[in-house]
């Protein structure tokens, strides 16, 4: 769902820069859209037959729409209804008025459920109403060969017309082919020897041999062969059709071949000497060739990338896998670092309650079962935004992943771009298609005479600058912290304070920080990593032992951070002169079996300052009630440094005064700041930098 969230919020993009060809692709995608287009089409499917007798099409179309667009189904109800009643009347069209109802009206989603009302009130409510109005036995077999026909008719119109509502890579040439298919199957008049049909079908053929070669027009040329004897065309059309399709598949790696293949396919199925009729056939042939050759290539180049068999198609498939592998290659090895984190930390437990909780355990095994099959949600809305973009540009392959943060693209260019840059251009394009995000060039192997592959990435606004200071009562700290990456525009920064001080209260603190991190940079969601740590660390010690976690999450994009205290000090947000307090209200982990978790949520404004603390700065002021109060004086008489790591010891020096030089406890102090992803590019963001991500 945040796959399709995020998807909802492309922006439209003009398909040129001339203002005419703007308002012409607007009016043509409304005219598209409208409900009206889909009534035309139900009306021409309505009225093609199949051997003048059964009339599956309308009711295949019906079901079809009713699946996918159950709300816009009227018109294309009515269209169908109509192109049955012209041809047929109203009694001889009422069979079907009562299956067009049975189709539109059943209640139910989804692919099979449409299948199973088409099967059934065909061989049902079409057949009975049918035998009342002509009862002999030749309607059972009828019926039958509709049932069979509607449902073979639905199942090549369902993927087509899905693809066409969840604007798929290639959705606008497929519905112009399901255009061209309704004309092909519904109009079947010849005026003067010009036949429509025959038109499209050599169109269709030249089409697919530019898209595909002999492998496409092998299979297309038989299959629309087989369409028009079935739709009653004589035997020298579907003879020509075959070897036309043949020959032109054969001949295609050259210009001539388009037209030599359908004229020699003409020569061979016309028996007789030559009259008005040839000659008007090979006239409507040649000028269908012309037309079809007259189609722009990266139109075909985005059908063939969805057409089984194509070249496209296959590289296009590669670019899915290759990636896909990398998922899954990623997520496991995610996972491999928890277990191994779990085996360094377990392997000498001998506690009894361990086998009691080992439940948890498989409740840790359940998240990664359903983790192996990941959601990996191949956005082909956006990977048909970018290739209709730039069809210029030569693409082996666009593949574009959602990741926590936006989108991963993912691309490769045929031949070398030379230096031309591509890479970044579609960068450029992604920052200003997809809302409140820019994107940037992460990596690309751009060579001389090498295919060109990139990898472009949500690229943030902001980078967090973090300075720390710690010391040590004795002579191993028990406050450890971490920095790292959840996504490449969030990062977490976490401390965490081991109950008393020295090694033992070291050990456990870093067990934490580690095995947190790795859970988090796996998948795992923050309870579930919680709640595994905690019994972690109730089997690890057999007396009471407790770390506290203080976790924040920073969204470099937006500047919000996500907080989560258990058990930790209150943190600190200094507006300049105003400091406003993050307070924590759970035990430590270790402490109960359970681990309630409350997330807090702030803003960080450019310049502002962070400031996150253990307990024992905080009580280093033991004559004071409310430490917090007295930390929020401290820091507004601070003098703000550029140096994140010089505003960690400044207020970890002031403790250790205020505390008469004494140490009574560990002290760790974490300072970040967001700055400007393009600071260096700027001279007033010019800085030292300490610890920049």
């Amino acid at each position: 769902m945040e796959g399709d969230e995020r998807v909802a919020k492309i922006l439209s993009f003009p398909v040129s820069s001339d203002g005419e060809r703007v308002r012409l692709h607007q009016t043509l995608a409304g005219w598209v859209n409208s409900p009206l287009a889909w009534g035309i089409i139900g009306f021409l499917v309505g009225r093609a037959a199949i051997f003048g007798e059964i009339w599956p099409f309308g009711l295949a179309y019906v079901a079809a729409v009713r699946r996918l667009r159950p709300n816009q189904v009227y018109f294309p109800l009515l269209g169908a209804a109509l192109g049955l009643t012209s041809i047929l009347g109203f009694w001889l069209a009422l069979p079907y008025y009562g299956t067009l109802a049975v189709v539109a009206f059943a209640p139910g989603e989804g692919k099979k459920w449409g299948m199973l009302y088409l099967a059934c009130s065909v061989l049902s409510i079409k057949l009975f109403l049918h035998y009342l109005l002509h009862p002999v036995p030749m309607v059972f077999i009828v019926a039958i060969t509709e049932c069979v026909f509607a449902v073979f008719v639905y199942r090549m119109f369902y993927p087509a017309l899905e693809r066409y509502v969840t604007k798929q890579l290639g959705w606008a040439e497929l519905y112009a082919f399901l255009i061209a298919l309704a004309l092909i199957i519904s109009v079947s008049w010849n005026l003067g020897g010009f036949s429509l049909r025959l038109f499209l079908i050599t169109m269709l053929v030249v089409l697919g041999a530019r898209m595909g070669g002999l492998g496409i027009t092998c299979v297309l040329g038989p299959a629309l062969a087989l369409l028009a004897l079935l739709l009653g065309e004589p035997v020298e059309m579907v003879l020509y059709i075959v070897i036309a399709s043949l020959l032109t598949g054969f001949f295609h790696k050259y210009s001539w071949g388009y037209y030599v293949g359908p004229f020699l396919a003409l020569v061979f199925s016309v028996s007789g000497p030559a009259d008005g009729e040839t000659l008007s056939w090979l006239f409507m042939i040649l000028t269908a060739t012309w037309a079809a050759r007259r189609l722009p290539q990266e139109r075909l180049n985005l059908l063939a990338r969805i057409v089984p068999g194509t070249e496209p198609f296959q590289q296009q498939n590669r670019g899915y896998d290759e990636h896909l592998k990398k998922v899954f290659d990623q997520k496991i090895d995610g996972y491999l670092t928890v277990f191994e984190e779990l085996e360094n930390n377990l392997l000498d437990n001998d506690n009894p309650l361990f086998h009691e909780q080992m439940h948890s355990m498989a409740e840790l095994l359940k998240t990664m079962k359903a983790s192996f099959a990941p959601q990996v949600a191949f956005t082909k809305e956006l990977e048909e935004v970018i290739l209709r973009h730039f069809s210029q540009v030569d693409f082996s392959h666009i593949t574009v992943l959602p990741v926590l943060d936006g989108f991963e693209i993912y691309g490769a260019c045929r031949e070398s771009c030379s230096g031309k840059g591509f890479c970044r251009e579609i960068a450029r394009f992604a920052s200003g298609t997809i809302d409140s995000q820019r994107y940037g060039v992460t990596s690309c192997n751009c060579r001389e005479n090498q295919a060109c592959g990139f990898r472009i990435s949500p690229y943030p606004t902001y980078k967090v600058e973090i300075g720390k200071a710690k010391v040590a009562s004795g002579e191993v700290s028990g406050d450890n912290q971490v920095t790292f990456e959840v996504a490449s525009s969030k990062v977490a920064i976490v401390l965490s304070d081991g109950m008393g001080v020295g090694l033992r209260a070291h050990t456990e603190s870093n067990v934490t920080l580690r095995l947190l991190e790795r859970m988090i940079k796996a998948g795992y969601d923050l309870a579930t990593s919680v709640s595994l740590i905690n019994r972690l660390l109730m089997l690890r010690n057999e007396d009471d032992m407790f770390v506290t976690i203080d976790l924040v999450v920073v969204d470099l994009f937006s500047g919000q951070l996500e907080f989560v205290k258990i058990g930790a000090a209150p943190s600190f947000i200094k507006r300049g002169r105003e400091v406003e307090i993050v307070y924590n209200h759970t035990l430590p982990v270790g402490v109960l079996s359970q681990v309630d978790i409350e997330s807090d949520r702030r803003m960080l404004k450019e310049g502002e300052v962070l400031v996150m603390t253990t307990d024992g700065i905080l009580d280093a002021q033991r004559n004071v009630t409310r430490k917090d109060e007295w930390m929020c004086w401290n820091l507004r008489r601070l003098q703000e440094s550029d140096d994140m790591s010089v505003m960690a010891e400044t207020i970890l020096t002031e403790s250790i005064e205020l505390a008469g030089g004494r140490i009574d406890d560990d002290m760790m102090v974490v300072v970040a700041r967001l700055v400007r992803a393009d600071a260096e590019e700027l001279p007033s963001y010019r800085r030292v930098q300490s610890g920049a991500l």
